[in-house]
């Protein structure tokens, strides 16, 4: 505690003083042991530092003698022209006179003048080894003259050579420039084995270099040469020479380090690389008689060159550090790095050269050319051993730096390609919709079809029969016609199949051989062959494959979205009563049904497209069956075992779907429409409407026996026509079907339509029933006449209307339904009248149905003849019908189709029609015979052989789907 002691007794009493006391006697006294152990523990640091500094003192000491002895050695050195780079023996100076000094002295000035110019010759001549041995020359000549010290004999040179004193600043300078032009021939690859280990050479004799320096100043030049190929300056150059330049370089690069660095160390002997210690070697070792003197011949030659010391004229340059290999280990590392290096920079230089190549036409061209520089080193040393010496591994400048990013673009181009196919086709169908018109051919497929135009002819093409390969646009206008594809729709899917043709005549390319080229080049082939071009092929049509298959979808998806969106706005426009609206949304869904259904036809590429891996299968198995016995399976069931469930399949399946979907909008729609206005004729039962819809009812004179066997006759009227109503509903049916080309709807459409349409039919009739009916009575309230116009009617709906789905639950349910209707209104007729009317009803019933078999055709199945027009002829033979006659040559002309329901499996590619039977009540027994189609034994072949082959190409389908 610091206070003075007047302030101690001032401030605290007596007690707290002598406290005070107490605490600072015990710091003093630990003060002083502290003291004690700090001197007793310091003690030894002490001595040892006295000791330290007595070593020090005798190691400067030796220091600075030795410095005065290097000194001592130096100036001896200089006297005996033992300067750096001297291997000869010390000249006896003392024995030489005066004159010989002096010419010795002058002989080397006049060298040491004449360096630059041949330092420069060297330079310029790429000969850098040699320029670099005649600077370190002219080095050793000025250090022998002591031309670069202040020393009493340099005054005296300078004093009788003025030239002298800038000579060597003349030739000081070229050191920066062999190392600036070595580093140079370091970056460019086109250099030789021995250029380069020249200019290593030089670099090492210049700079004191190791062989790992230069090594390491090697792969870095290498590194920037690569990086440059890919610099601004480089835009000038082709895509392909600036791939091709890039790959040679890396190739070069790994086999001049082979050649120049790499060092067999079990066979020494027959090492026939490490180019670059042996180049090293000859340079700097005395007892190497190759090359005794630097000097050339014509320095030789000069009169002044006798006078010059040995130690010029067998100067040899010497290295302070070491030259030793490199080691295995460290080399392939370094190269195993640069390799990984340049990977990176060729990955993002050529990513962003090959994104300016828009074509894989363009790809495969440069592939090529990358194979050809390739394989055109094959003959030298193996590319297998340069690579297992200096990386320890197989390395493939294809397959590592090249081939994932001209797969990545290959891809890319055809991914944009299929975008670009899917937008334009989804445009073209917005386009389409929004351009329809009442008076298009899309709206009215009638018109479009009975008009003549002229590419109606198929093309001559189509003309040459089954056996040649048929393209759609061959077909001609009439095929087009025949499956009420429009133009709109022609024009829609051959802008896809043009687009799809162009990418696989462009993938070709990079994934098939040409045959015309193998041949050619079997003769130039070479022996090496540095990688496989078609590697990439399966993986390439599996992408396109799966692409593709994405793009339809696509398609498949805009179609539904635009069918949706029509759907909807059909109900909201039929509820509004739009009747003009309605029927054009109801016009474009038919226009995406029939695209779909087009797509399957006219674009032959898009099923290629799909198919591509698995017709590279058939391809295979089928020259696998060639090398086989006879007994294995033939083409076309090898084709059968691949395409039962393939992709295509599934695709054309899903394209079917929508067209389904489509056309039933349209189904409902004209059910709808028409059943409204049928219900509305149907219930007005007032006697305006029933006298507005009655139609002629025939008089037919009976005569019947009595009892007493008298004749007795009498008139009956029958009902010989159906209502107008009824005749109405079916011919606008009709009309309506021929409208949307009836002749081109699968039959699953036209039978939904018809079943659909005769159930609503049915479904009417059931609540006129319900209406008429009296309570607590099953008779209706209706007159006979009007329930035998009503079976007559209902009779010959279900005559006509026979091309209903013939399902088991369907059909009878319907079946049932039509049988109680019928008993409700033959119940209202007089029993013994229905007696008499029913044979005469029927056969009104026949020759009604007989006379509108044509117009209304289209209702009926197609596997039954409605029609019994032709009877046989009452002496025995056979009625001669007036048809076409038939060839009898099947070559010429086949036959002609005939519907019957033992119809054969149908052809592949059509949807077989249903085996549909018309529902003819039992009573009711048409005689039905089918007509008979005789040969002709005259039949012109001519025409016939023309319609034959038209009926076995384009037109086999008409009427079939």
């Amino acid at each position: 505690m610091e206070m003075d002691t007047d302030a101690l007794f001032e401030k605290f009493t007596i007690e707290e003083i002598r406290k005070v006391e107490q605490e600072t006697r015990a710091e003093i006294e630990k003060k002083k042991e502290d003291l004690r152990q700090m001197v007793g523990e310091r003690y030894r640091d002490l001595i040892e530092a006295a000791d330290t500094i007595s070593d020090m003192k005798n190691c400067a000491g030796k220091i600075v003698q030795s410095v005065q002895t290097m000194q001592t050695y130096t100036n001896e050195l200089q006297q005996t022209h033992m300067t750096r780079g001297i291997s000869a023996k010390p000249s006896q100076v003392k024995d030489r006179s005066v004159n010989k000094e002096f010419y010795g002295i002058a002989s080397q000035i006049k060298l040491l003048l004449d360096m630059p110019e041949k330092i420069w010759s060297s330079i310029e001549s790429s000969q850098h080894l040699k320029a670099t041995q005649l600077y370190l020359l002219a080095c050793h000549i000025v250090s022998s003259l002591q031309l670069d010290s202040s020393t009493q004999q340099s005054a005296q040179l300078l004093a009788w050579f003025p030239l002298l004193s800038r000579q060597w600043t003349a030739i000081s300078h070229f050191k920066g420039g062999i190392l600036q032009s070595c580093r140079n021939i370091l970056k460019n690859a086109s250099v030789s084995d021995q250029g380069v280990a020249d200019a290593l050479c030089s670099i090492m004799l210049l700079e004191d270099s190791s062989p790992r320096q230069v090594f390491t100043e090697f792969l870095l030049a290498r590194k920037t040469s690569v990086q440059q190929c890919f610099h601004s300056s480089q835009h000038g150059t082709s895509i392909k020479s600036q791939v091709c330049g890039v790959i040679e370089q890396i190739n070069i690069t790994l086999r001049q380090i082979y050649a120049v660095f790499y060092h067999q160390e079990q066979d020494e002997e027959n090492d026939c690389c490490n180019l670059l210690l042996k180049t090293l070697q000859g340079v700097v070792n005395p007892a190497d008689q190759k090359g005794l003197s630097i000097l050339s011949d014509d320095l030789m030659m000069g009169s002044f060159t006798k006078h010059l010391p040995t130690s010029i004229t067998g100067f040899k340059p010497s290295l302070r550090t070491p030259s030793t290999p490199i080691a295995a280990g460290y080399l392939q590392q370094s190269v195993e790095q640069w390799v990984e290096t340049c990977i990176k920079d060729v990955h993002n230089g050529v990513g962003k050269l090959l994104n300016y190549v828009a074509s894989i036409k363009a790809l495969t061209s440069i592939r090529d050319e990358l194979w050809e520089l390739l394989a055109a080193n094959g003959d030298q040393v193996s590319w297998d051993k340069v690579c297992k010496s200096v990386v320890n591994r197989r390395l493939s400048l294809w397959e590592e730096f090249i081939r994932p990013l001209f797969l990545t673009r290959v891809q890319a181009i055809t991914q944009d390609s299929l975008d670009k196919t899917c937008t334009s086709t989804q445009q073209l169908l917005t386009q389409a919709l929004q351009d329809m018109e009442s008076t298009s051919p899309e709206c009215d497929i009638a018109s479009y079809v009975w008009k003549e135009l002229g590419i109606d002819m198929p093309s001559p093409s189509a003309w040459k029969g089954r056996a040649q390969n048929k393209q759609p646009n061959e077909a001609g206008g009439l095929y087009m016609k025949s499956r009420a594809f429009t133009p709109r729709t022609q024009s829609i899917c051959s802008t896809v199949d043009s687009q799809l043709k162009t990418l696989l005549d462009d993938l070709a390319y990079y994934t098939t051989q040409s045959e015309e080229k193998t041949q050619d080049n079997v003769a130039t082939t070479p022996t090496y062959n540095p990688f496989d071009k078609y590697a990439d092929c399966t993986t390439l049509q599996s992408f396109l494959q799966i692409s593709c298959s994405k793009c339809i979808h696509r398609i498949l998806d805009h179609v539904k979205k635009a069918l949706q969106a029509s759907s909807t706005q059909l109900d909201a426009t039929k509820k509004l009563g739009q009747n003009q609206e309605s029927l054009m949304l109801v016009d474009r869904a038919l226009l995406l049904g029939r695209f779909c259904v087009a797509m399957t036809e006219l674009s032959p590429h898009l099923e290629k497209a799909i198919l591509i891996s698995e017709e590279q299968t058939i391809t295979k198995m089928e020259s696998a069956r060639l090398r086989t016995s006879k007994t294995s399976r033939r083409p076309g069931q090898v084709k059968a075992v691949l395409s039962e469930d393939n992709d295509w399949m599934k695709i054309k399946l899903e394209l079917l779907s929508q067209t389904h979907e489509s056309y039933n909008i349209w189904n409902k729609y004209t059910c709808s429409v028409l059943l409204d206005e049928f219900k509305t004729c149907l219930m007005n039962t007032n006697g305006a409407s029933l006298l507005k819809a009655a139609t002629h009812w025939d008089t037919i004179e009976i005569e019947e026996e009595t009892e007493d066997g008298k004749k007795v006759s009498s008139k009956i009227r029958l009902p010989v026509q159906g209502s107008w109503y009824v005749q109405s509903l079916l011919y606008g049916l009709c009309e309506e079907i021929n409208r949307v080309g009836g002749h081109a709807l699968s039959r699953s459409a036209i039978s939904n339509l018809v079943s659909n349409t005769s159930s609503g039919l049915v479904a009417l009739y059931e609540d006129l029933v319900k209406e008429k009916s009296t309570e607590g009575s099953k008779r209706l309230a209706v007159s006979q006449s009007q329930a035998l116009q009503m079976l007559f009617d209902l009779r010959f709906i279900t005559v006509i209307m026979s091309g209903r789905n013939e399902e088991s639950k369907s059909q009878s349910a319907y079946t049932e339904r039509y049988q109680k209707l019928i008993q409700r209104f033959e119940g209202v007729v007089d029993p013994f009248d229905l007696d008499v009317f029913s044979p005469h009803l029927q056969a009104n019933l026949n020759r009604h149905t007989n006379r509108c078999t044509m117009l209304l055709g289209a209702l009926a199945s197609a596997d039954k003849h409605l029609y019994s027009s032709h009877r046989a002829a009452s002496s025995g033979f056979q009625e001669q019908h007036n048809v076409l006659p038939l060839a009898s040559s099947q070559g010429r002309f086949t036959l002609l189709p005939l519907s019957s329901s033992h119809n054969t499996a149908p052809s592949h590619g059509t949807i077989p029609r249903p085996q549909a039977q018309p529902l003819i009540p039992s009573s009711i027994k048409p005689s039905t015979p089918e007509p008979i189609l005789h040969k002709s034994r005259t039949a012109p072949a001519s025409l016939y052989s023309k319609f034959g082959s038209l009926k076995s190409g384009w037109l086999a389908n008409i009427g079939g789907q």
